[in-house]
């Protein structure tokens, strides 16, 4: 053992008044003394250590609790605002809401772009540019675009699929998107 060489002697001359008090004295008492206070601090560090994996463990588990809590709140206030622009635009005159934006979608090819007014085989000649007015950026050469089949405006893909998904109409003057009937809606006086 460890403290098998630990002993406490006295080393007094012989015939003092300590020396019948030290005769008295176990040498294994003080040993045992010894290794039970160790005992109890090694004990006591132990218990604190225990006890902060514990504590951190119950914090760690309160913290994904109510990060949980926190993200299925999000989701579900999300959903309630989705489902309340559905209803609205239901009530503003879009029955279906998503069945209308995917019948619009599908009823409008994309392509990609290409100035109008080009030279053959080389685009210097090219004149006009198209500007997305929902990002308000230029429509690259070669980007995928739709284009409004009753008032023609041009739109990035992304911009228009995201503007239909709530809307029914052109961003730009309001059109339809898909005329009832087949027949174009009448232009309205300015």
């Amino acid at each position: 053992m460890f403290f098998s060489g630990f002993s406490y002697q006295h080393h007094q001359p012989a015939g003092s008044a300590v020396d019948a008090a030290a005769a008295q004295y176990d040498d294994s008492d003080h040993n045992f003394t010894v290794l039970l206070t160790f005992g109890i601090f090694f004990s006591f560090i132990l218990l604190y250590l225990v006890a902060g994996v514990i504590w951190a463990s119950v914090v760690t588990a309160c913290a994904v609790a109510l990060s949980f809590c926190y993200l299925k709140a999000r989701r579900r206030s999300a959903a309630l605002r989705r489902g309340a622009a559905l209803r609205a635009a239901a009530a503003a005159g879009a029955p279906g809401g998503a069945v209308v934006a995917a019948v619009a979608l599908s009823a409008i090819p994309a392509f990609p772009y290409k100035r109008e007014g080009g030279v053959a085989g080389g685009g210097d000649g090219a004149t006009g540019w198209a500007q997305c007015v929902i990002c308000l950026g230029l429509v690259q050469v070669g980007e995928v675009v739709r284009r409004m089949p009753a008032c023609k405006h041009l739109f990035h893909v992304e911009c228009i699929d995201m503007w239909l998904r709530s809307h029914s109409t052109c961003p730009i003057c309001r059109a339809a998107v898909e005329p009832a009937g087949g027949q174009p809606e009448p232009e309205l006086p300015v």
